[in-house]
């Protein structure tokens, strides 16, 4: 499914471009132009609101696709994956554990399982680049807004035996998997260079989502979860961007 979806993001924009990947001929110094592009992010966020009670500071990565049009408008689409968040729950796993808080594994031994949390978003957005006095009028400080839909949940891996109500379905009883919708803000700076070898763009991220919880009750502490939370988060966000140029027509004198 995720391969599916970063196909048809690809697709979406080799449809937007009429072209192929290349540098432009015209000068990137005098001339706003439309590129359609593709590009690759990475982030650090920190949960706000319901969201940090439960997780720490994760990473994201994620792809984008989009377009900036000649007079520096921004439409976009993106894909972001969370990973690598501490998790603070009481009582997780609780039902498993022996009275040293261990858990067993099928095979009798004690289990390794590093427990993070993980998420992603799929969103849409509009946006504006403002050039500035000492920036070619491709580039500058750029503003955008989007929104789109969210999820987290609590991640079990473990890699030695197998613990079987951590398997299949029955890891529904443990993840707290919540699902919802969110609105952000990005502001920051976007850069296509003179020379079209750098164009990157990073900045500021703020969100919120209101959350809903996929499981009525978890299975360790028999109590029902939280039916619906609003969480949040700030952080840094950058990426590097592959631009799919049209060449300008070109003009014969007779």
């Amino acid at each position: 499914m995720k391969r599916a979806k970063g196909l048809g993001v690809v697709c979406f924009l080799l449809g937007l471009g009429h072209g192929v990947w290349a540098q432009t001929d015209r000068d990137l110094d005098q001339t706003s132009v439309q590129s359609p592009h593709v590009g690759l992010t990475v982030g650090g966020m920190a949960p706000q609101g319901d969201w940090a009670r439960r997780y720490g500071f994760y990473g994201q990565m994620g792809l984008t696709a989009g377009i900036k049009t000649e007079s520096n408008g921004y439409l976009y689409l993106k894909a972001t994956s969370w990973s690598g968040a501490d998790v603070s729950e009481p009582g997780l796993l609780s039902d498993l554990m022996t009275d040293q808080g261990q858990v067993i594994d099928n095979e009798g031994d004690i289990a390794q399982i590093t427990v993070t949390g993980r998420g992603g978003q799929f969103g849409l957005g509009v946006g504006k680049i403002f050039p500035t006095a000492w920036s070619n009028p491709n580039s500058g400080f750029m503003v955008k807004v989007g929104g789109g839909s969210l999820h987290h949940n609590v991640h079990f891996d473990y890699s030695e035996n197998r613990i079987s109500p951590l398997e299949d379905d029955r890891v529904k009883g443990y993840d707290r998997m919540r699902w919802g919708a969110y609105g952000e803000v990005f502001t920051g700076y976007w850069l296509m260079s003179d020379d079209q070898r750098i164009n990157a763009f990073a900045g500021l991220s703020l969100g919120v989502a209101k959350t809903y919880a996929l499981r009525t009750q978890s299975f360790d502490t028999l109590e029902p979860n939280a039916p619906e939370a609003w969480d949040g988060w700030i952080g840094l966000e950058a990426g590097w961007v592959f631009h799919i140029y049209q060449r300008a027509a070109k003009e014969y004198w007779y």
